[in-house]
């Protein structure tokens, strides 16, 4: 049976900018921005910025690191994600690990039902004073192009056209995925 689905091509540039009030922390030594962003499974990617550190007065971290994603997907893979939230936290770097100081939310939705799929926003992080919270200042843009639809059989196969049923599972000994956190942490670590 040639069963087809819609492929998607899909891409997101996710920029941490800075952060402000954050004197309202205990300390501000050592400050870095951990996001999790959902892949539409139950797995999530995470991605840390460089560490910072805000000891002098009127000195606010500042990290302007951006991380871009690109991968090929179903388009009801695409759905799931609306139903997501990327996850910001304000983290502390210690001798032996870190912990989190801040943590914020963005839904899923409310990126890509913005003007352009673009959202430029101040993340406000729980954990600290409520009046006076830190803030992380946030930009993200996601481009979504359709693709033809791919059959199930097919002989003459592109690399992002497999004919698995999620499009992209090349290889028989991983599930569907696994190839995709595969993928996208091939993708993150390039850059």
């Amino acid at each position: 049976m040639d069963q087809s689905h819609k492929v998607s091509s899909f891409s997101c540039e996710l920029r941490i900018i800075q952060a402000k009030n954050v004197e309202t922390l205990k300390s501000t030594k050592n400050l870095f921005v951990r996001v999790y962003l959902p892949s539409g499974t139950d797995k999530r990617v995470q991605l840390c910025t460089k560490r910072v550190s805000s000891n002098m007065k009127h000195h606010v971290p500042f990290w302007n690191e951006s991380f871009s994603l690109d991968c090929s997907c179903p388009q009801e893979l695409l759905e799931r994600l609306r139903k997501e939230r990327v996850v910001l936290e304000l983290r502390q770097s210690k001798v032996w690990g870190s912990h989190v100081v801040g943590k914020g939310e963005i839904p899923w939705k409310e990126i890509v039902e913005s003007p352009k799929m673009e959202l430029k926003e101040w993340v406000k992080m729980s954990g600290s004073d409520e009046d006076d919270a830190a803030e992380v200042e946030v930009e993200i843009k996601v481009v979504v192009e359709k693709k033809k639809s791919v059959g199930r059989k097919r002989l003459n196969k592109k690399w992002n056209e497999c004919g698995c049923r999620h499009g992209h599972d090349v290889y028989a000994c991983c599930s569907a995925e696994d190839y995709d956190m595969f993928a996208l942490g091939a993708v993150l670590e390039a850059f």
